[in-house]
Formats: structure tokens, sequence, C-alpha cells
């Protein structure tokens, strides 16, 4: 796996074309460098951005401060701590982004996760699912082939078309536009002491877990459902069912999600600390740590793969529970007794061999990792 760098950089970077998996991280200096073969990083002009291209998989690592724009990836992105604009353009797998400030998606072909965006989040088409959580702008999504979970949007939040269920956890506020439209469910969190005011088709059922008021017909032939004095207001223009839970009942959704974050975050810091290790080894070491790097990440992927299955289990067993109590599909509720099915078994990475053990050791004697680290990251290369 060849290298290439570029020092003092700022401004723009270009991502034009990854062939395969991209791995973009921000740093703290001004370093702009670029592991993957076929891999070429060429500065357009002085002054003038920089563009990166890679024939297969490729890491970035870039600036934090700069603005980022990837153009095409033809397999999976995952693009961490950034500080500057991001826009993506196209991503032929699943996209992962996290850490970042403003964020402009346009076509994902797979899943889709955004966490902890400090700016405004603009989607305009996933294949599949997408999570976008704990943004502290605006939300507008166009379009979600599959289903969506929305989680503490402090701005506006705009869903024009969603292809299955809809899972809302967010604190409305007066004076937000919140417009939603889902091809199934839409599961809304709403707190004890909530304000709010849901707008609604008068074909779309009404589920109620929490105390409100509902009006079936007003003078423009809409469903109101008030809690409080409905001083934020929600417009659903379409779904099967709207149903509002309290607390009581999110709490396993939200365990679930405390269960990925501890994983991620887990492997997240695993994934940094091998990082930095190729930084000053020479190109045999370095070839061999960029190996335990990349099955870093895909035991990362696994986890939060299995973190999202544990939460979409939960989410099943609420549809059960109200198929028993109403008697008709495509409902929420939460089943406390059903037990979630088996895990689907996934196979097991392959055992540390003993090259990969010596190698450990040498950068131990070497003084690269201490000896508490490479304990550490052998029990991780570990099946």
């Amino acid at each position: 796996m060849g290298r290439e760098y570029r020092e003092n950089v700022s401004g723009t970077v270009i991502v034009k074309a990854v062939g395969g998996d991209l791995r973009l991280r921000g740093r703290e200096d001004s370093l702009l460098i670029l592991d993957g073969d076929g891999g070429a990083i060429e500065q357009l002009g002085e002054g003038q951005p920089y563009v990166v291209k890679c024939d297969g998989d490729c890491r970035i690592m870039a600036p934090s401060d700069v603005s980022v724009s990837v153009q095409q990836v033809g397999g999976d992105a995952k693009i961490t701590d950034l500080e500057g604009p991001l826009e993506v353009n196209q991503v032929g797998g699943s996209l992962t982004v996290r850490n970042v400030a403003a964020v402009q998606v346009r076509n994902v072909g797979g899943d889709l996760r955004i966490k902890w965006a400090e700016g405004d989040v603009k989607i305009e088409n996933v294949g599949a699912d997408a999570t976008i959580r704990e943004v502290e702008g605006s939300v507008r999504v166009g379009r979600i082939g599959a289903d969506l979970f929305l989680r503490n949007i402090d701005g506006n939040c705009v869903v024009e078309q969603v292809g299955a269920d809809l899972l809302l956890s967010i604190d409305f506020l007066p004076g937000n536009e919140y417009r939603f439209r889902a091809g199934g469910d839409i599961l809304c969190r709403v707190q004890p002491d909530s304000n709010v005011r849901f707008v609604l088709p008068p074909d779309v059922s009404v589920g109620l877990d929490v105390e409100a008021e509902v009006i079936e017909e007003d003078d423009n032939g809409r469903q109101i459902v008030t809690l409080g004095d409905g001083s934020a207001t929600i417009y659903i223009d379409d779904a099967v069912e709207l149903r509002l839970v309290g607390e009581g009942e999110d709490y396993m959704l939200n365990l679930g999600i405390q269960i990925e974050e501890e994983l991620e975050a887990r492997m997240s810091m695993l994934e940094e600390k091998l990082s930095q290790q190729l930084d000053g080894l020479d190109e045999r070491i370095r070839s061999k740590a960029e190996q335990w790097v990349a099955q870093a990440e895909r035991m990362s992927g696994r986890a939060q793969r299995q973190a999202e299955r544990t939460t979409e289990r939960l989410r099943r067993t609420m549809e059960r529970k109200k198929d028993k109590r109403k008697g008709r599909p495509g409902a929420w509720h939460v089943h406390w007794g059903t037990p979630p099915p088996p895990p689907r078994p996934h196979p097991r990475p392959d055992p540390v061999t003993e090259q990969e053990r010596l190698m450990i050791l040498q950068m131990v004697q070497e003084g690269k990792i201490t000896i508490e680290e490479a304990e550490r990251l052998l029990a991780a290369l570990e099946p």
C-alpha cells in the first residue's frame, strides 16, 4: 500500500474518485496523507484545491479545518472529525459521518448514519435505512428508501418522503418547522410536559400511549392531536399510523442506542490508537499495521451492525405487542415478555498469526507501543 502526502494544506480537499472503500479522518495539523494502492494527490495550482484519487480502498487524513468535497466512492465511506463544511456527492455503498460541522449528502446507495453534527444537515436520497442523531442545526431530507430514525435535532426538521417507518425522538420547539411524510408508521416519543400539536390527514390512524386531546376533524378536514398548550406544530403529510409514546416505552430504544454507542466508542478508540502508530513507521511495518487498522474497522462495523440489529429487534417487539392488542399488522408498542430472536451468525475473524505477534513484540521493543497497548491489541485481534 503506497503513501502520498502534502504539507501546509489549506483551502479545499476534493476526493474526486475512490474505486473501493474510503476512510477519511480529520487531523489537527496541516498534513494531507493518502494511504492506498493507485492513489495520487494533485494541487490544481497555487492557492487552488487539492484533488485526491485512488483506484481501490484508501485512507485519507486531512486537516480538520479544511472544506472537504467527496465526489464519488464505489464502496462504503466513513468520514469523521471535520470542522469545515462537508459535501458528499455519490457513495455506492453505505455512508457513516460522525463529529462534523455542516453536511450535505446527495446520493447514498446503502445505509446512512450521521451523528454529532454542529451545523445543518441536508440529505437528498438514501437507498436503504438512515439514522440522523445529535444535530445542532436543522435537518432536511428528500427521500429515504426504507426506515429513518431522527433523534435530538435542535433546528427545523423536514422529511419529504420515507419509504417505510419513521421513528422520532425530538424535543419539539415552538418556532421551528416540522413536517414529515412516511409510507409506513410514525412512532414519536413525547415528553410528559410536551406542548405540541400534530396536524395530520383524516385517514391516518392515531394511537396514543400518552394523554392528549384529539379533534377528529377541524375546519380543513384534518385531525388535530394536542398535548399541553400545543405551542409547537408538527405536520404529518402522510402515514399509515401516528403513535405517540412516553419515555416509559421509549427507554428500550434508548437502551439499544446506549449499547451501540458504547461498542462503537470502544472500537473507535482502538482504531484511533492503531492509526496513530502508522506515522513514523517504515514501509514494511506500516503495511502490517494498516492491516490491523483495517481489521479493527471491520470489528467496529460488526459491533455497529450488531447494535443496529438489537435496536431493530426492539422495534419489532414493539410492533408485535400492538399487533396482539389491536389485531392488525403495521403497528407499534412495546412487548415486554417476548424474547428477541437470536442474532444471525457472522464469520469469525482470522486468528492472530505468529508473524503478527512478533510484529507487535517488535513494536513494543522499539518503544512504539506500551506493553498494555500490545495486550489490548492482541486481545482485540483474537477471534
